[in-house]
């Protein structure tokens, strides 16, 4: 049986007919392949920015909000970018860039150009063969899988790369291409009741994190670092956990009782959001964690499709990890736990 939670929807953003042709009218100026160099990303990127200019200043005023502040939601959402079905194409059969038969890139600056006002944009080169923007989307290989990729099954609840010290402050999440069984489900620590016998013991390094399948990991938990689930001030949290892969260590029964504690939490306060093509969600990947409703996928051209990005709001600490590329952090295991 799929898990079904409530849902409200106080922290979604609608954009209007005038937004919308104030956002058309930009794109028809200043979209173009960012793909084709790091140069040109780069162009893209700053090309992108601009954007901001003719969004509603009610919307600028919320991203501001969230950067600084987050919100007890842990998510943020602005509805109704518009996307003509057409342009993008199918839905491609597969996330490398060799799929990529997209010859139009308005959404890649939605999500880059308001993306850039949380923050910087990078991603880790374990990941998606480093894509910056990172095409999410059935795969058959991965139909019963713990990722992203995955469909049907429930994608159990976890931070974004948990077993990572850079991982992202923000994710965003563009949806291009919608199906209604396949709910995002979210659930914030700010929501959540842990009495404090087990809210010290996930403040302490007692457990242990599987580095994921989507990075080439096992998604074994005694493969992967040392971890405290709970970070930062006692009173209002951060978190990090893939509840997939994470465990307390042996013979740590207390830690291990803390733990089954908060996924119970989480699942009591959580709620659900489907998204619609045009709907931009954007997530506090420190103080929410989230996942996804099992769907049928049906490998025509027409399935669910996302497009996702990873924000860093202090992009410096993550420099001796980028060797390579400006944006691209390399496998250090130096930088897990």
């Amino acid at each position: 049986m799929s898990q079904v939670f409530p849902t409200q929807e106080q922290f979604i953003l609608e954009l209007h007919t005038e937004d919308q042709r104030r956002i058309n009218e930009f794109l028809r100026r200043h979209a173009f392949n960012p793909f084709e160099s790091n140069a040109s990303f780069e162009h893209f990127l700053n090309q992108s920015f601009l954007l901001l200019n003719v969004l509603p200043s009610e919307v600028i005023t919320a991203l501001l909000e969230f950067r600084r502040n987050g919100n007890d939601d842990g998510v943020l959402v602005i509805r109704g970018l518009p996307i003509d079905d057409r342009r993008i194409g199918l839905t491609p059969q597969h996330w490398s860039m060799k799929y990529q038969m997209k010859q139009y890139y308005e959404t890649e600056m939605y999500l880059l150009g308001v993306a850039s006002i949380l923050g910087e944009v990078f991603s880790f080169s374990t990941q998606h063969e480093g894509n910056l923007v990172q095409n999410v989307v059935p795969l058959q290989a991965d139909m019963y899988d713990q990722v992203g990729t995955g469909s049907k099954v429930f994608l159990e609840w976890h931070t974004e790369d948990a077993f990572h010290k850079l991982a992202a402050d923000f994710i965003g999440l563009l949806c291009l291409r919608s199906n209604i069984a396949a709910a995002t489900t979210f659930a914030s620590i700010r929501m959540m009741d842990i009495p404090d016998k087990y809210k010290h013991c996930l403040f302490q390094r007692k457990f242990q994190a599987g580095i994921d399948k989507a990075h080439g990991g096992s998604g074994r938990p005694e493969d992967g670092p040392v971890i405290s689930i709970l970070s930062g001030r006692y009173d209002d949290p951060e978190l990090r956990i893939d509840t997939s892969c994470v465990r307390a260590l042996p013979g740590e029964t207390e830690a291990q009782a803390a733990l089954d504690y908060l996924i119970e939490e989480m699942s009591s306060v959580a709620r659900q959001l489907v998204l619609h093509q045009g709907d931009l969600l954007f997530m506090d990947n420190k103080r929410v964690v989230h996942g996804r409703t099992a769907f049928t996928p049906r490998f025509d051209g027409t399935d669910r499709w996302l497009q996702r990005v990873s924000i860093a709001t202090d992009f410096r600490k993550s420099y001796p990890g980028r060797i390579k590329h400006f944006r691209i952090i390399e496998k250090n295991v130096e930088f897990y736990g």
